[in-house]
């Protein structure tokens, strides 16, 4: 598949999610790109509904999400693959979370 300006699109397959405790692996999880779009999609749109419940703040971090405009940045070329989304820290509790497309 090619954009606008006839370069090939990159389309990201997976996304990497990495969880270190105490300086060791404690997830290592890889889910297809297309789970990942559809649940935001649908964590919008239970963020958009109005009901109440103990998840209600965790969604509402999902209304600011714009997956959209990192994709259209990768098909620009503005971004590449793997790209990083999500690199905490908190040395508080010797954790190390990374988040990456791939």
């Amino acid at each position: 598949m090619e954009n606008q300006q006839g370069k090939k699109t990159l389309n990201p397959k997976h996304m990497l999610i990495q969880v270190m405790e105490q300086g060791v692996l404690k997830v290592n999880v890889r889910l297809p790109f297309f789970l990942v779009k559809m649940g935001l999609k649908f964590g919008r749109m239970a963020a958009n509904a109005n009901h109440t419940g103990s998840g209600d703040k965790a969604l509402e971090y999902l209304k600011d999400v714009d997956l959209d405009a990192v994709l259209q940045s990768l098909d620009n070329g503005e971004l590449s693959l793997p790209l990083l989304l999500v690199d905490v820290d908190e040395p508080e509790n010797n954790t190390h979370v990374t988040l990456l497309l791939e």
